[in-house]
């Protein structure tokens, strides 16, 4: 075999590799190296950056269709917030430090849910100074680098894998029935000083049954959900190659199912819900000469979701039309799903807000998601030239779109409008609305188009001489996004040097220097510096250190100071005038008498519009010992970030009739810690290890513009981040007398059962000057993560737990805490948990009284609602057992059962705490599933 030298930088060390020893395994990063982007990595024993990453094995090991429920409580100082909805939109948030972090994969900037497990070979997290400032004006967040997998010199290996899963909902909401609904009305409406809506006749009705079309009991809850949903999945990888040519693929398919209901009764239309996905992924290795290497890397992605008209078209969270909003606030009294003559239940107030009706007689919205990315680098050895030369450049191009094809129809309802006379007669008087679509409407069109593409080159130049290594780059990044609709396209570039020295492997020093723009600024003022500098001391390394050595296999001190920057709160145009018809005049003419709206001027523009700004210091160190069964990482940081746009308005007078709708005023502070630690060993034929790690983020707001406030305790500066703010609840009026000799409370008219507040500044009524700050804040104090894993022989056995402290939830976010307000519904769930206050129960009450209307009052930020939103949740447990080939004589084989989201210890209790809003169930899953490595 052919063999040659290939000298590449790795951005702070020289690694001197043959091709022979390359194309053993391409599908690896070093085990002994880090990845920080651009091609550039570094011995990790050596790096000054702090990089923590995660292999395969951990991606590969979630059932999840969404890749980034695999990162749950695996990497300290990132957090993974659970996504909501089905498996067609369910995406986990992902948060360093508070912060949205910027995804590379394979060194461009794509979403985390265009690839799959399969592809994945690693997975690193940068958030030290020095790394953020790599990324100019994307940096200042963090940044997250999956790096697929490619393909290594041998025989064609085939890997397959098949997997079904079984969902099911977790604390999901129980409504109460049509009696207890009806009693609970009368009361909120007795209360409220108005007049019973049922007597005792249709009380009697709904509790026995007895007129089930005019009195119904309809549990909406059940009629549209089913209690389990169904996943199925397979993924075929397929690895090999020549030393000259090496190639990796993956074809993965995923049909899942909707916990929604459809019957299919018309066959004019498909209603079923469902989420079907197809992803391809081709990674391409080509040693073009001994000096030359091509990489190519396509991606395709094929999905199509399926449901109901009704739901798929009014699918937004705030739409009171939303079928998830429906279901929290429809109450089982008010009619039934059908009438015996076929015609659905409905009236005036809910129209077409049966359910049911809305889940298989509106016709189906099928969207289609198409997805295509690729992305070639050449690179070449400049050794003839100069040694130690290179260069190397990069292009990606993303094309995304999605597209529907819809079918609708209307169904008509019907109202009985039912009452029962004193003597206990029934008179109906139906109502019949809507009509009955006797031929169905048909639409298509594109719902989003969009384009990315990103250049890179770069020219590395590395020495090395003795214990003398010399490493820098030269890099250029161009970046472009294009999207249909004004305003809504981005283009950023940047160029960087970055050089490392190493003396002996025991001291590095690393710097960055990074200009770096973007277009959401006025042209002249777009690039901005951004430097950085990053040392590290390999302790281990001195002489004196012998002594401990049969101890301490590693020890490495760590910092960086740098500045990056953030442009992800920007947008187009902030620095121009703007000018509409808000707040112009208008005018009648032409023979139609059509009315013409003037022009206006709008908010005043941005002056001195900029990015916002992070000055960022990290310093920790890096610890193995006992034979490296001990691995400990510990890294504190502090961040300042200015320049951050806040409203403008609280302190530009408005004299002039204009507002100022913002100002690069804003300033923070960030401080904190990450820590981890693992124990890992193997006693004979049994290994193990045990892995924990947790964060905490501390904040400080140093100015937010906020206006003058009469009293100290209203300023929102020195507080955190994300602070939450309310009223002080002490206690429930329990009498009129009481509500007269307290101070008067200004949101709504009192009555007994509503909450007493506390007059703060003693002024005798409350208002907003008695608002002070309480609890926690929407980002958490403490996140942490414990990870076990045991294998036995062929068994093994792994756990991920998750959670969080010093998070504050808010009970209103949750219909269920609403009860019977607007037309709303009230829940069993409620009654379980918490006693509304009525006279005969003032003493064990635990909520005001229940009331039909929107009680401003009531119902507003306080101490009553704020609760801690704390939990530990078990994310994921498997058991496996594997079967080596050499008894198949075909494949080595794993099967697997598996669970997720099995448990959570939180002190919620009636609902998830992540999830409390009116939304689809969140899931406790079960899985099974095969694979084999031909």
């Amino acid at each position: 075999m052919k063999k040659y030298i290939l000298t590449v930088l790795f951005g702070g060390a020289l690694m001197t590799v043959s091709a022979q020893d390359m194309n053993e395994d391409h599908s690896a990063l070093p085990a002994d190296s880090i990845h920080l982007g651009y091609q550039i990595m570094l011995p990790k024993a050596v790096s000054p950056y702090s990089v923590i990453g995660l292999g395969a094995d951990v991606f590969l090991k979630s059932p999840e269709i969404d890749v980034s429920k695999a990162l749950y409580g695996h990497i300290a100082g990132l957090n993974v917030y659970q996504g909501t909805g089905s498996s067609a939109t369910n995406v986990s948030s992902l948060s360093i430090h508070g912060h949205n972090p910027l995804v590379l994969v394979d060194g461009f900037p794509r979403n985390i849910e265009d690839i799959t497990a399969a592809e994945i070979e690693s997975c690193e997290v940068l958030k030290d100074a020095a790394a953020s400032a790599l990324y100019g004006v994307r940096g200042a967040n963090g940044v997250i680098l999956i790096t697929t997998k490619r393909g290594s010199e041998g025989k064609l290996t085939v890997g397959a894998s098949y997997q079904f899963g079984i969902n099911t909902q977790f604390r999901s909401p129980e409504f109460a029935d049509s009696h207890t609904y009806a009693t609970a009305m009368n009361t909120a409406l007795r209360l409220d000083g108005l007049n019973e809506k049922y007597n005792n006749w249709e009380l009697a009705a709904f509790r026995d049954g007895t007129y089930p079309e005019e009195y119904p009991n309809v549990d909406w809850w059940k009629e549209s959900m089913n209690n389990t949903a169904l996943n199925h999945r397979l993924t075929l990888t397929f690895n090999g190659g020549s030393n000259r040519f090496r190639y990796y693929s993956v074809v993965d398919y995923m049909h899942d199912t909707s916990f929604l209901k459809s019957d299919g009764s018309d066959k004019r239309f498909n209603a079923s819900p469902t989420d079907v996905r197809l992803n391809l992924r081709a990674n391409v290795d080509v040693d073009i000469t001994s000096t030359t290497l091509f990489r190519l890397g396509i991606a395709g992605k094929l999905m199509e979701t399926n449901g109901s008209y009704a739901v798929e078209n009014n699918q937004e969270s705030g739409n009171p039309m939303n079928i998830y909003n429906v279901l929290y606030q429809l109450p089982s009294a008010v009619f039934p799903i059908r009438y015996s003559d076929g015609i659905y239940g409905g009236n005036a107030i809910y129209t077409t807000g049966n359910p049911v009706a809305m889940l298989t007689d509106t016709g189906n919205m099928r969207t289609t998601y198409g997805k295509l990315l690729a992305d070639m680098s050449l690179k070449q050895n400049l050794d003839i030239v100069l040694k130690g030369l290179s260069a190397e450049v990069s292009l990606a191009f993303d094309n995304i779109g999605s597209m529907f094809d819809a079918s609708s129809k209307e169904y008509r309802y019907k109202d009985l409008q039912p009452a029962i006379a004193g003597d206990g007669t029934l008179k109906t008087t139906p109502l019949i609305s809507g009509k009955d679509s006797e031929t169905l409407g048909h639409g298509q069109d594109f719902k989003s188009l969009f384009m990315r593409s990103t250049l890179q080159g770069k020219i590395s130049y590395v020495h090395h001489q003795g214990v003398h290594s010399l490493n820098s780059a030269l890099i250029y990044d161009q970046q472009s996004y294009t999207s249909s609709g004004r305003n809504k396209s981005s283009k950023r570039q940047s160029a960087l040097v970055t050089a490392t020295y190493t003396y002996d492997n025991r001291y590095t020093l690393s710097g960055v220097m990074n200009y770096s723009g973007t277009a959401y600024l006025p042209k002249g003022e777009r690039f901005q510096l951004y430097p950085a500098v990053s040392g590290a001391w390999i302790v281990s390394n001195e002489k004196f250190f012998g002594k401990v050595r049969s101890y301490v296999d590693h020890l490495k001190l760590f910092g960086s100071f740098g500045i990056s920057g953030n442009d992800g709160n920007m947008s187009h145009e902030l620095y121009l005038q703007s000018f509409s018809n808000a707040n112009a005049g208008n005018y009648y003419f032409t023979n139609n008498a059509s009315i013409y709206y003037g022009l206006a001027e709008g908010d005043l523009p941005v002056i001195g519009l900029t990015i916002e700004k992070s000055k960022k210091a990290t310093y920790g160190f890096e610890l193995n010992a006992l034979r490296n069964r001990l691995s400990l990482y510990c890294e504190g940081f502090f961040e300042r970030r200015s320049n951050i746009l806040v409203s403008g308005s609280n302190t530009v007078s408005g004299i002039i009739g204009i507002n100022v709708a913002q100002v690069n005023e804003g300033i923070q502070e960030y401080r904190g810690f990450d820590a981890s630690l693992t124990w890992k060993d193997k006693i004979r034929d049994f290994s193990y290890s045990i892995g924990a790690n947790v964060s905490y983020v501390d904040s400080k707001i140093i100015n937010d513009n906020q206006a003058f406030q009469q009293y100290d305790y209203l300023y929102t500066k020195g507080n955190r981040v994300g602070q939450k703010y309310g009223l002080e609840v002490t206690g429930i009026f329990q009498n009129q007398m009481e509500i007269n000799n307290s101070p008067v409370q200004t949101f709504s008219t009192c009555r007994p059962g509503d909450l007493k507040y506390k007059d703060q500044n003693g002024d005798n009524q409350i208002d907003e000057q008695d608002v002070v700050k309480m609890y926690g804040t929407n980002i958490p104090r403490f996140y942490f993560g414990f990870n076990l894993n045991a294998a036995y022989k062929g068994f093994e056995l792994s756990a991920d737990f998750q959670g969080l402290t010093g998070y504050t939830v808010n009970l209103l976010d949750s219909p269920l805490y609403k009860p019977l307000v607007n037309n709303g519904n009230i829940s069993k769930t409620f009654l379980d948990n918490e006693t509304p206050w009525t006279p005969e129960n003032a003493a064990q009450a635990t909520m005001p009284r229940l009331t039909t209307q929107s009680n401003a009052n009531n119902y507003r930020a306080n101490s009553m609602w704020f609760k801690d939103g704390s939990f530990i949740k078990l994310r994921n447990l498997q058991i496996a057992y594997n079967i080596p080939k050499r008894f198949t004589h075909f494949a080595d084989i794993k099967v697997y059962l598996q669970g997720t989201n099995l448990f959570s210890l939180d002190n919620i209790g009636f609902a998830d705490p992540e999830q409390l809003s009116a939304a689809y169930p969140s899931t406790r899953s079960y899985w099974a599933g095969l694979k084999f490595n031909f």
